[in-house]
Parts: structure tokens; sequence; C-alpha cells
């Protein structure tokens, strides 16, 4: 898990323990761009709008590469934690995750 950065944990760990391992969803917009706005917006308030930009900017890139390491599988309607990344999200603990969450949310990213 160390070859993972702490928003591209967090995403994984966000995915399993929010979600059991799969998020549905309909937008019009490209599915990383929608999800990591949703998140994005989740995490950080709107006045702060320059370190939700940047979040959601850095949630987009973690989903393509999650998804070109076979993480997570993204279609049209729904992210999901493959096999693979479910077997590396079962080493993230609820309690880490706690502790991503609140350090993504005070805008830090790295």
């Amino acid at each position: 898990m160390e070859e993972l950065s702490k928003v591209e944990k967090f995403l994984l760990a966000y995915i399993w323990h929010e979600f059991l391992g799969k998020i549905y969803f309909t937008s019009s917009e490209k599915p990383e761009i929608y999800l990591a706005k949703t998140i994005a917006s989740e995490l950080i308030p709107e006045k702060e709008l320059k370190k939700r930009n940047q979040l959601t900017e850095l949630i987009t890139k973690a989903i393509k590469k999650l998804t070109e390491y076979w993480m997570i599988q993204v279609s049209g309607y729904e992210i999901t934690l493959t096999s693979y990344g479910q077997s590396l999200v079962q080493g993230i603990s609820k309690e880490e995750y706690k502790k991503l969450k609140e350090e993504i949310s005070t805008g830090k990213f790295k």
C-alpha cells in the first residue's frame, strides 16, 4: 500500500467503508469528474473553493490511476472495487480511514 498516495488510499477506503465496495450514481458528466466533485464537496466546504478544486483534481487522477491498476472499475453508472482492490483495502482499518478523511478534509492532501 505504500505506493499509493494519501488520496488514493482514502478513495479506496471511502468506497469500502462508506459504500461496501460499490457506488451507484447517475450523471451526464464523465464518471470520474462527477464522483470527484461529489466527494470533494462532501469533504471541503464551498467557501474553500481553491482547496475543493485541488481535491477534485487529485481525486479525478486517483480514480484514473486506480482504474488503470485494476483496483476499481468505473462504468457509466457505478464504481466498484475489484477483487484486487478489495484485498488491498482490507489493510486500511476504519480508524485509519477516519484519520485519512479528517486530514484530507483539512487540506492535507499529501
